[in-house]
């Protein structure tokens, strides 16, 4: 493959000279990240036929007498970063591809903004190689973000790869396995003069707002991190409070999981994949190596691998793991997954699109955020990590039962009877689907009845009507019965996400997830600081199309807890508002630690008021709800147009939620 528009700069360290720290800890010498470098110099120069002149490095390869063996200019040390860096953003022009791959140490020291992060707080960022002088000076997160923006404002498409460490926590690999991280905070006085910009600058940027969620989100998140996520991709070794590690992988000389992973996928998948494709494989590969290094994807991740055009990706279910005849998916009961649900899998997106089947299995056996299936029927022999999976079927047994949606279909003679039968046959003709017919004097979710104007009309279960659900479906018209099918399939898919609990008391993550809403304010501008009321009933409030509410979400508990914020909105859609689209599946949260999510309220085009509930899931695994959103149901047309143990699934996850009235 020929891409003439890509620039690259690649960093790779093994020699940490001196490595070890004025005030205690040493950063251990590494064995595979020039190893990294050398294998991605390759990749571009055979693969994407990059010459050598659009190739920056800078390395320390491990020598003889502990010093690298390269050049002084060409090690990796902060200076020398920030100036290639420059010379990446300078050397290239608008709409030109730019790849930036780190593979060393990660970690934190004493941050340079106390007055955001606290006096003990830290600032996460890449080592260099002299990081043992005093006056060597991390390149830290928020140096990282501005580089980043100033590729961005200049129109460069931007892809970033870091196999490093991005703060420390205790854990284990498979022997033989390298951490790339310490895992305690540098504490060492260095010098704060940034070559990157002002503290001001950076303090700025460190505040900025990511951009709002589309405008059919009823409430938008607003929230720091990186930079807006348009025009790059972050592909991360892990997450914050894990080490990456390098392993030898077949045998052979060892590298980082993430990069071996990564050019393994390339080679396999060609690079036509998109980057949520590639991060899919990535990830169950590296996850099932080392099971507590989660790589992460920030960014376009629907864009194509070194390209410019985006593709819309069905979201999935990930297969993360083979054992036989069986296959681990990363959901679990925290999704409302049950034993018997049934998933087809395919090799990629591209089949899945085809209809190209690879195999068919049943939920056996249920985690948290993971579960292992038992292949039924498959067309092939092996089945890959990274394939897709999608619910095919709720199954019939009794734990599925409940997760279907009951209805009742009400009906007289004549047409109106004959189209509610219609509807009674295909819920009973679908045994295994997400329906059921109500038996006998059961109370039934939605009520199917024919109205005075010969359109099917869905009822709750008091007899009233369902609201905003358009356009109404006469039932003389060719599809009815199909689309009406649909229609009930989402409610019921919505009933059962905000039906989702963790009913175990005596789970020890009952009472970890705290969620506080600290008030609401009209008047608020990012980058002001909050000024937010409490209201009166926390639990459920009005608030006005225009005005901000402020969460605190608490981790109470000693471990890490991954978290999502979800949206169930008033048209039936469900949103996932935090993380956003262009973020991570999830945000980890330290132990004994909080966040402050804000929201802006905002209604559908046309409503005057509606109700969010927004609904807020931790977990200590890696869930992943993206698979179980749903668009709007509500379609108004143009003219109508005006949020030995062995572990129960139950004790590693829990959810807390807040009902929001929103009005014009």
């Amino acid at each position: 493959m020929t891409n003439g528009n890509l620039h690259a700069l690649l960093i790779g360290i093994d020699c940490y000279l001196p490595n070890e720290l004025p005030g205690g800890g040493k950063y251990e010498s590494l064995s595979g990240s020039v190893r990294d470098i050398q294998r991605v110099e390759q990749f571009l120069s055979s693969e994407i036929d990059r010459p050598p002149e659009r190739i920056l490095k800078l390395t320390a390869s491990r020598g003889p007498e502990g010093l690298p063996i390269e050049p002084r200019d060409c090690w990796p040390t902060y200076e020398n970063m920030v100036a290639k860096f420059h010379e990446l953003t300078a050397g290239a022009a608008p709409g030109d591809q730019v790849y930036v791959h780190y593979s060393g140490h990660g970690g934190r020291v004493t941050t340079l903004f106390p007055k955001v992060k606290g006096k003990e707080g830290f600032d996460e960022g890449l080592v260099p190689c002299n990081i043992g002088d005093p006056q060597a000076r991390y390149l830290r997160g928020a140096e990282v973000s501005k580089l980043i923006q100033e590729m961005v404002a200049k129109q460069l498409l931007v892809t970033l790869v870091f196999d490093c460490c991005h703060s420390g926590g205790a854990s284990r690999g498979p022997k033989g396995a390298v951490k790339r991280g310490l895992g305690i905070t540098d504490r060492t006085p260095r010098p704060t003069a940034s070559l990157v910009g002002t503290l001001e600058e950076l303090l700025a940027l460190q505040r900025t707002p990511a951009a709002q969620g589309p405008a059919t989100r009823s409430l938008s998140l607003q929230a720091t991190w990186l930079p807006n996520p348009q025009g790059y991709v972050l592909l991360a070794a892990c997450r914050p409070q894990e080490f990456a590690f390098e392993y030898p992988f077949n045998g052979e000389e060892s590298q980082g999981a993430l990069t071996y992973w990564l050019l393994d996928s390339l080679r396999q998948g060609g690079t036509g994949l998109t980057y949520k494709q590639l991060h899919e494989r990535v990830f169950a590969k590296v996850h099932s190596f080392f099971s507590t290094q989660t790589p992460l994807l920030v960014g376009e991740a629907d864009r194509v691998f070194f390209g410019a055009g985006k593709v819309e990706a069905t979201e999935a279910v990930s297969v993360l793991d083979t054992e036989g005849s069986r296959v681990l998916l990363n959901v679990g009961q925290m999704q409302g997954v049950r034993k018997g649900m049934q998933f087809a899998i395919y090799d990629s997106a591209a089949d899945m699109a085809r209809g190209r089947r690879h195999a068919v299995v049943e939920i056996a056996d249920i985690g948290a955020t993971a579960s292992w299936a038992r292949v039924l029927e498959t067309v092939r022999s092996a089945i890959e990590q990274g394939s897709q999976a999608i619910p095919l079927s709720l199954g019939s047994g009794q734990e599925t039962r409940r997760l279907k949606g009951v209805v009742r279909a009400v009906g007289g003679g004549g047409p109106s009877g004959e189209a509610v039968e219609r509807i009674r046959k295909s819920i009973a003709d679908d045994p295994g689907g997400f329906l059921r017919l109500a038996a006998e004097g059961e109370t039934a979710d939605v009520q199917v009845v024919v109205n005075g104007q010969n359109e099917y009309e869905l009822q709750d279960k008091d007899g009233k009507p369902i609201p905003n659900l358009r356009p109404p479906i006469a039932i003389d018209k060719a599809d009815a019965t199909a689309e009406l099918m649909r229609r009930l399939v989402h409610l019921s898919r919505y009933r059962n996400v905000l039906k989702l609990n963790n009913a175990d008391d005596q789970s020890p993550l009952k009472q970890a997830l705290g969620l506080r809403v600290l008030g609401t304010q009209l008047d608020f501008e990012p980058g002001d600081e909050p000024d937010p009321r409490p209201p009166q009933n926390p639990s459920s409030f009005d608030l006005q199309v225009g005005e901000w509410v402020f969460l605190e979400i608490a981790n109470r508990s000693s471990r890490i807890l991954n978290f999502v914020v979800l949206d169930l909105q008033p048209d039936w859609g469900i949103s996932q508002i935090f993380p956003g689209r262009n973020d991570s599946a999830f945000w980890p949260l330290d132990p004994n630690t909080t966040k402050v999510v804000r929201l802006r309220g905002d209604l559908p085009k046309g409503y005057q008021e509606g109700t969010d509930v927004i609904k807020i899931f931790a977990s200590m695994g890696a869930p992943s709800f993206r698979w179980m959103l749903l668009p709007p149901l509500d379609q108004p047309d143009a003219a109508r147009r005006t949020m030995t143990y062995s572990a129960y699934a139950s004790e590693e996850w829990t959810t807390e939620h807040v009902e929001v009235r929103l009005r014009r």
